[in-house]
């Protein structure tokens, strides 16, 4: 061969391996261009997925939340400063937040306060909403937080009204019973016998008149802050019986005391704790004899309403009970009557014990009354709660 054809082979070949270098380098970065364009992607729907999972976890919270310009205007805003400030996102974004707030320097005061600013909202329902605005600066612009305070403040305010009410219930038999002691005591003050025995005997109405508020302050602690009930079978008709005889004991000469127990009731049995049902019943009875004035009735049963819920009832034919004051029965140391309440010895939280044993047994207190014609209390339980043997 000669040296001009070894000269060919030669070159020919060198092209063939620099062609074939070359379509590999260009494969190559095909490669890598097609893998970072697919990082990129990749990268891209994850930080839209985190996106999307942020804005979802913002419009869940509850807390409101607003983001504003340098200027105070409204960028976005989730579904609860839209409720709580009467916001419509499609509507008013884009428009100043301070024409949005309650007083005129409510924004300046968000903006310049560390401790955050109250801002009491009249919501659509005509019901006053508070809310802690703080302000949080991002940006350009920043975020205004809003706080729900309403619930809050009115446990705080039952709070202060129960510490007023206990040191009120207490000042009043401490206060009749530490006169009577001091009369007791002068010896410049000389009583006869039956006077001293009044005073003694008014004295002891008192004192037991406190135990009673102290004990029933002791079982309402007890039952808010308390575990879970005890969950065995009791015997309905072992409950009404009990209920029964100390209704006997408590009624005046003239008052009747009746049983009233369905056939198909006879040998049901609640799941729960019977001290705590026994405690129920008890509550309700002495309530019904307190407000029965002989000649009348009482009476305590049990029955099964529709649907399979059973109630245990204690019905009487009593003074009753106006309308207006039947939603607050079972506040604590509310009284219809306050003056008759405290005459026959009523501590004001019977009914409040009533409700907290109810909703423990996943029961209702219901109540009917005519005023002049008698009341019907009932403890309805879910047919969950109760068989019929």
């Amino acid at each position: 061969m000669s040296s001009w054809a070894w000269l060919a082979t030669a070159a020919a070949l060198a092209w063939g391996w620099w062609q074939r270098r070359r379509v590999g380098r260009l494969n190559a970065s095909l490669q890598e261009c097609t893998g970072a364009r697919g990082r990129a992607e990749r990268t891209a729907a994850e930080t839209a997925a985190r996106l999307q999972h942020a804005l979802t976890i913002l419009r869940h919270l509850p807390m409101g939340v607003v983001q504003v310009d340098e200027e105070g205007i409204i960028l976005w805003l989730n579904p609860a400063a839209e409720e709580w400030l009467a916001i419509d996102a499609l509507k008013h974004v884009g428009q100043p937040l301070a024409l949005f707030l309650p007083q005129p320097g409510d924004w300046s005061a968000i903006r310049n306060s560390s401790e955050g600013r109250v801002l009491q909202v009249r919501q659509a329902n005509g019901e006053e909403r508070s809310l802690c605005a703080r302000w949080w600066p991002l940006g350009e612009g920043g975020i205004v937080w809003l706080e729900d305070l309403t619930e809050r403040e009115r446990v705080a305010a039952m709070r202060r009204d129960f510490v007023a009410n206990v040191s009120h219930e207490l000042r009043t038999p401490l206060t009749l019973l530490i006169g009577a002691l001091e009369t007791l005591t002068d010896p410049e003050f000389v009583l006869n016998a039956e006077k001293r025995h009044e005073l003694l005997l008014r004295s002891e109405a008192e004192a037991r008149r406190m135990l009673r508020l102290v004990s029933d302050l002791l079982q309402l602690a007890e039952l808010e802050g308390g575990g879970k009930p005890e969950r065995v079978w009791v015997p309905v008709i072992d409950l009404v019986d009990e209920a029964i005889e100390i209704a006997v004991s408590l009624a005046p000469e003239g008052l009747e005391v009746e049983r009233s127990l369905q056939p198909e009731v006879a040998r049901a049995r609640l799941l729960g704790d019977a001290d705590e049902l026994a405690s129920a019943l008890r509550n309700l009875v002495s309530n019904a004899v307190r407000y029965t004035p002989p000649p009348g009735r009482v009476t305590v049963g049990a029955r099964v309403h529709e649907g399979g819920w059973l109630a245990l009832v204690v019905q009487d034919t009593g003074i009753g009970i106006a309308p207006e004051h039947l939603p607050r029965l079972t506040e604590r140391f509310y009284r219809v009557d306050r003056a008759r309440s405290r005459a026959s010895g009523g501590t004001g939280l019977g009914l409040a014990i009533v409700r907290h044993i109810a909703d423990r047994h996943e029961a209702r207190l219901a109540i009917e009354s005519r005023l002049g014609e008698g009341s019907s209390f009932a403890l309805v339980f879910p047919p969950g709660r109760w068989r019929a043997s």
